[in-house]
């Protein structure tokens, strides 16, 4: 198993490089310059000469590689131009919005996602099944951005003033300021990863709420997550529940199921005891895919419900042709990628004695 983690892991390194090549390439490529999208009226042919020479924006773009990939190695990942802030600041203060929004989102179209495909795959062709697969034609099908209008709009508007009625965007409300972890637990004056840690900590919402011991702040957390998680699980969720059916009709018609009913076993231990283990070989991998594109940033969502998400942040970061951040993100979202097909195939092995990572 170390063996396969390991050449898993140095296999994944060329993959890495590739996309920090192709980004740091396409940055350069597109139309736009990085002065005057900051400087704007200000952006003087002199004042753009002395921005390009302190970005080192006049040097060849080779060299401006060479130069970035030293950075990138030493664990730098350089300054925002936008901001004027490092971009592990940047990502520290951003990463864990997208982390919490999607770990939530992706609990429950993974939950209510295998629910709705066991519950279809065992009443094939029942009433249940067929309004099971047309939800999940119209979750794959309505875009997430009308459907996270419309809840705004009902939950927001509609509803409002009655207890069902839910924020339509941020992460709190106005005039509900969360506690830093550090500061509420008399350690201020932490340095070094441990201080970074509980940072980052920090920056989530449900987790600051439960260490600092707020309920208060739990509570308005979560009604501001509700929407936005719900908005962008409905899509993964769809997908879930096809494969789910899918796989599982699959597996019930093999021959070790149709033995295992000729023992006497209840519906339920087939399916539970027998059948769902292999089924979820391919359930496993679409939750592995869907989790990388959510921790990727949902661009769409975080900008609607108004959370500054690595999404979000990237998609600002192009319109203002911040390369720096870009880059930098765009490193970590890889090295995401990446941790998370590995545990997937690691997944395989416990999932499916059949599969054995070998070196």
């Amino acid at each position: 198993m170390t063996t396969y983690v390991l050449r898993r892991l140095l296999v994944s390194l060329p993959v890495i490089f590739g996309i920090l090549v192709a980004v740091f390439v396409i940055t350069r490529v597109l139309p736009g310059d990085p002065c005057r999208a900051l400087l704007g009226e200000k952006a003087t042919e002199a004042a753009c000469t002395a921005f390009n020479t302190r970005y080192g924006f006049d040097q060849p773009i080779f060299v401006q590689f060479i130069r970035y990939l030293g950075q990138v190695l030493s664990g730098d990942l350089g300054e925002s131009i936008r901001f004027g802030i490092p971009v592990t600041q940047l990502l520290l203060e951003r990463l864990p919005t997208t982390i919490e929004l999607g770990l939530i989102s992706l609990t429950i179209a993974s939950v209510a996602g295998i629910l709705l495909g066991i519950s279809s795959a065992t009443r094939r062709n029942s009433k249940r099944d067929v309004a099971t697969m047309i939800f999940a034609n119209l979750g794959v099908s309505i875009p997430v951005f009308v459907l996270g209008l419309i809840f705004a709009y009902f939950f927001a508007i509609v509803l409002k003033g009655t207890p069902i009625a839910l924020p339509p965007a941020g992460r709190y409300t106005a005039g509900v300021i969360p506690d830093e972890i550090a500061v509420a637990w008399g350690l201020g004056g932490l340095g070094g990863p441990l201080r970074v840690l509980l940072d980052f900590i920090s920056n989530m919402a449900i987790p600051n709420a439960i260490l600092t011991l707020r309920p208060d702040l739990l509570i308005d957390a979560l009604s501001h997550l509700i929407l936005p998680s719900i908005a962008l699980a409905t899509i993964p969720m769809a997908v879930i529940a096809r494969v789910t059916r899918s796989s599982l009709l699959d597996v019930l018609g093999t021959d070790y199921i149709r033995t295992a009913r000729a023992k006497g076993l209840s519906a339920r231990e087939v399916v539970s005891g027998h059948a769902l283990r292999n089924a979820l070989l391919p359930v496993v991998t679409v939750i592995g895919l869907s989790l990388g594109g959510l921790l990727s940033g949902a661009v769409l969502t975080e900008t609607i419900f108004n959370f500054a998400g690595v999404g979000r942040t990237i998609s600002e970061a192009i319109t203002a042709r911040d390369y720096v951040v870009v880059q930098g993100f765009t490193v970590v979202v890889s090295v995401g990628y990446v941790v998370v097909n590995l545990l997937v195939d690691i997944s395989y092995a416990y999932l499916d004695p059949r599969v054995r990572m070998e070196g």
